[in-house]
């Protein structure tokens, strides 16, 4: 019986060792992956910036003339006209003084009527030696003296004329009441406060920080697309650079560009929030290969190539990025190369491979 057991256990012992060697001589099984063909393309360089929307021209409005704002004519959200009156302070000082004014100026021309008889009369007397040349000297400065005094009293009346406009307070040009910053009875001057703030909504503009990389692919009149949260229906708005800086800001090594959006249709608002897309370059025939498919060092990179049923480690100088995250390779592949997309994790260099399926229309 103990022969019996033993010579079962003798089998048993014999058996696993056969099926593990023979698992040996097969080897592990390839690794299953997904690989793409390399293949040149045209792409447009894009790039997305946040932006918040600003009027194109925008205006605190405040009071020339000292006073009491008697009446204000416009209020919050309405449309203006350039020169249109918004508001009225009190102009009772500036009439008195216009008053004053013109009593001085009346002044001023009496005493220039007694100036030029004065010296008509001393000119005749002079003419016949009853007064000496210095008092006909005299009598003709003191006329000049006269005709000054009547030229600053008339100057003085006109300004203070003009001053008494300005208490009409009125639009320097067309626009929205965005503010109204004065109730009736409020004390103003020309050191405020703000009685209205207007803003010119006929454009709109953005103001974007481009960095330093991209700064040099800026120039006037280039399109951009504005995209806005709430208006995906409107397809995005078309605007143009209207002006930039000449330097970059040393704090954020940033360019600040100012676009600008034609608004007819008053759909764009200061404040809102969006998206502006500017083309920086269009470039044919580059090889760009998806981001899963790169190990990324810096501008150096590592994709598998498969030849023959092999994964084959190469390295890649890589150049932009694209908008969908696509990487452009500037050497190390060429149109036609397979490369693993999806499964590189599980490969070494030199390891046969399974390919799943090539997306691109290989196999």
């Amino acid at each position: 019986m103990r022969r019996v057991v033993v010579a079962g256990a003798l089998w048993v012992l014999a058996c696993g060792q056969a099926r593990t060697g023979a698992e040996e001589r097969k080897g592990p099984v390839a690794p299953l992956v997904q690989v793409e063909t390399v293949a040149p393309r045209d792409v447009r360089w894009t790039r997305a910036f946040p932006v918040t929307l600003e009027a194109a021209e925008t205006a605190k409005v405040f009071s020339r003339a000292s006073g009491y704002v008697v009446a204000w004519h416009v209020d919050r959200g309405d449309p203006v006209r350039r020169g249109q009156r918004l508001a009225s302070v009190e102009r009772e000082e500036a009439t008195a003084q216009q008053r004053q004014a013109a009593a001085q100026l009346e002044a001023a021309k009496a005493a220039w009527v007694q100036a030029r008889d004065n010296a008509t009369r001393i000119d005749r007397l002079a003419q016949r030696q009853f007064v000496s040349e210095q008092e006909r000297d005299q009598a003709q400065a003191a006329l000049r003296v006269a005709e000054a005094q009547v030229q600053a009293a008339e100057a003085a009346l006109k300004t203070l004329a003009t001053r008494a406009g300005w208490t009409e307070v009125t639009a320097p040009f067309d626009g929205v009441v965005l503010e109204r910053g004065v109730d009736v009875g409020t004390l103003v001057s020309p050191q405020g406060p703000a009685l209205f703030t207007l803003a010119s909504l006929a454009r709109i503009k953005a103001v974007v920080a481009v960095p330093q990389n991209d700064a040099g692919r800026i120039a006037l009149g280039q399109e951009g697309r504005l995209d806005i949260q709430g208006l995906e229906d409107s397809g995005g708005v078309t605007g143009r650079v209207a002006r930039f800086a000449p330097a970059l800001d040393p704090m954020t090594r940033t360019l600040v560009v100012e676009m600008e959006f034609e608004n007819p249709s008053g759909l764009l608002r200061p404040g809102m929030f969006g998206r502006v897309t500017l083309l920086l370059r269009e470039q044919q025939g580059v090889l760009v290969v998806p981001p899963q498919a790169v190990g990324r060092k810096g501008d150096r990179g590592i994709v598998y190539r498969v030849v023959d049923g092999k994964a084959l480690r190469t390295e890649v100088t890589l150049g932009s990025m694209l908008a969908d995250g696509s990487v452009e390779v500037l050497s190390g592949l060429s149109a036609g190369d397979r490369i693993v997309v999806a499964g590189r994790d599980l490969v070494r260099d030199g390891q046969p491979v399974r390919i799943a399926m090539d997306p691109s229309g290989g196999r």
